[in-house]
């Protein structure tokens, strides 16, 4: 099985180039113990239409580069405030992907454009998770059958297009004419939506399932498990290791899921807040 293989030939780096402030991974134990305390009492959420700021007390959120953090979504001011609000004792940044996420689309510390990350997205699809036929194995193939060709016909359909699965270790054939489609798809999002997908995709190396799941077509948790198929089938007949590959698989739920927020809470006009409310102080 050589889908892996080749996708780690193809867009490594992608996310670094990108994303080089926030990875979202998970810490170590270690890591954690030099975290910063929680400093603060309060949370509350401020702005006006399309530029919200979250306050630690009387402290503007800042970024890592001191910018302060101003968000356009205010569902999304509330969600990054709700991480911060969550913190206990100590403040471990690793968790907060929402948080982080927004630090980075705020930094833009390597100026990216949304071109560029619509770009970045559609660079996956020639290697992407589901477009691996696997011939050497009627199991797995039969697995691929049942749970892969339903959301790559969905796809093609949705897009009207007739992208077909690699059946050998070279990437999937994708015409122009497809990635054009795709590229004004989305492109008709904001910058953070797109911003979210780049960061969604990356995470499960697989533009199909992202935009699936975008489109409520599969839960954030089936895209995750569907990107794992082949681990997972491997594992069946090889052993798993011992908590790793369950961590592995939980680090990379949150991840995704926080992205499939982070687009959800960015996309369009649907959660505008009505102009009576807008120049109010939240508290959380």
């Amino acid at each position: 099985m050589l889908g892996k293989a080749v996708q780690k030939l193809t867009v490594a780096g992608t996310s670094r180039f990108l994303f080089p402030a926030y990875t979202g991974r998970v810490t170590s134990c270690r890591a954690a113990s030099h975290a910063a305390k929680r400093f603060y009492k309060d949370v509350s959420v401020a702005g006006t239409s399309g530029c919200y700021e979250v306050n630690l007390d009387h402290r503007k959120l800042k970024t890592p580069m001191g910018n302060v953090l101003q968000v356009p979504s205010y569902p999304l001011a509330l969600a990054v405030a709700e991480e911060w609000r969550a913190v206990q004792d100590v403040i471990i940044p690793a968790f907060m992907h929402l948080t982080g996420l927004s630090y980075t689309v705020v930094d833009n510390p390597n100026r990216v454009s949304k071109w560029d990350m619509a770009e970045s997205v559609l660079e996956f699809l020639p290697t992407d998770t589901v477009l691996f036929a696997d011939e050497n194995s009627e199991k797995f193939s039969a697995v691929q059958e049942e749970q892969w060709w339903p959301v790559l016909r969905w796809f093609n359909d949705r897009y009207k297009l007739n992208i077909e699965p690699s059946t050998g270790i070279n990437p999937a054939e994708v015409s122009d004419a497809a990635l054009g489609v795709l590229r004004r798809h989305i492109l008709s999002h904001n910058h953070w939506a797109v911003a979210g997908m780049l960061y969604g995709t990356d995470a499960i190396k697989s533009v199909i399932l992202t935009l699936a799941a975008v489109e409520r077509r599969i839960s954030a948790r089936d895209a995750v498990r569907l990107s794992r198929l082949e681990v997972d089938f491997q594992s069946e007949h090889w052993g798993r290791v011992e908590w790793g590959h369950d961590m592995d698989q939980r680090d990379l739920e949150a991840r995704f899921a926080a992205s499939l927020f982070f687009i959800h809470l960015n996309m369009g006009d649907q959660h505008r807040v009505k102009k009576k409310d807008q120049a109010h102080n939240y508290t959380t």
